[in-house]
């Protein structure tokens, strides 16, 4: 019985660590939603965006949804902070739009991990993956006099230059390699009061050369219902979903049942304060996950204009 158990233990550190399985980088899930296509970005200047999520999880779960093992999970905590700096230009460019860059570098504050049967470790607090983009935004489609659509497309990437302590540690600020992909946010206003947003990704990740490990593309949707309770105070449901499309690849050689997915839902809240200064807040509980862990997702997100 011993010698079984010592058998399942090392299957799902392979699973874990050597294919990876739980390798896609650290994705924007829930990062933004409420009023994602606008207004938050319709004005050119600069615009600084400052994050801070609590993750906690005590469900590491296989592809079929079930515990890792068939062994009780570990609990995991962290904090991370992530700041963006964004600038718009003042021109227009294609049907109105004014293109924009940006640069975001996010930092994990606290990782911490309880000892388990399966010898999983954090490495800690550190730098993450450094996040480049640009994008074109897009006024808004104005009918019967009050806004209808607005909406921005994207292109993002991140570069690995954060910490990165594989293979002592397989819990890491930083992925250790490239990845790059589109976004289309979009806000419809169904009413005067109630706003229907998406926030549309395509992620390609490149090989992690540390590992000999690529793992497969994936899509994720940040999407929200909203309604306006009082003047600039609007409140929601939000949810995030997220599927890998194609296995993992180890040493060149696709690995099959590797592919992770996840759903997110909970309420929202948003704030537009006086001189350009937004607060947003979700509360996001997981469910139907594979190759992933399942936990409580909490963000806060603030945005100033200059």
């Amino acid at each position: 019985m011993r010698n079984y158990q010592k058998c399942i233990l090392l299957y799902a550190f392979f699973c874990v660590y050597i294919i990876s399985s739980y390798g896609l980088p650290g994705l924007g899930l829930g990062y933004t939603n409420i009023l994602d296509g606008g207004p938050v970005r319709p004005y050119p200047g600069f615009y600084l965006q400052q994050w801070m999520q609590y993750y906690t999880t005590q469900r590491f779960l296989n592809n079929e949804g079930k515990p890792l093992g068939g062994f009780p999970s570990p609990r995991l905590r962290k904090v991370v902070m992530a700041t963006e700096l964004i600038y718009q230009f003042d021109y227009e460019f294609g049907l109105g739009g004014m293109p924009g860059v940006m640069v975001v570098l996010p930092v994990v504050l606290y990782s911490k991990i309880e000892k388990n049967l399966f010898g999983f470790e954090s490495s800690g607090s550190g730098v993450g993956n450094l996040g480049l983009g640009t994008y074109i935004q897009w006024p808004a489609i104005i009918h019967n006099g009050r806004p209808l659509f607005i909406h921005r497309l994207e292109l993002d990437m991140a570069i690995p230059l954060g910490k990165n302590k594989l293979p002592e540690k397989v819990i890491n600020p930083n992925n250790t390699f490239f990845y790059w992909g589109p976004d289309w946010s979009a806000t419809l206003f169904l009413s005067e009061k109630w706003s229907l947003s998406w926030s549309l990704n395509y992620v390609w990740n490149a090989k992690n050369e540390k590992i000999d490990v690529k793992i497969g593309d994936a899509f994720y949707c940040n999407y929200s219902l909203a309604y306006e309770a009082y003047p600039k105070l609007y409140i929601g449901a939000v949810g995030y979903a997220l599927q890998q499309i194609h296995n993992n690849k180890e040493f060149g050689i696709t690995v099959k049942d590797t592919k992770e997915r996840v759903f997110g839902t909970g309420p929202g809240i948003v704030y537009f304060f006086p001189n350009d200064f937004d607060f947003f807040s979700y509360l996001y509980l997981e469910n139907g996950v594979r190759n992933r862990t399942q936990g409580t997702n909490f963000i806060l997100r603030l945005v100033k204009h200059f």
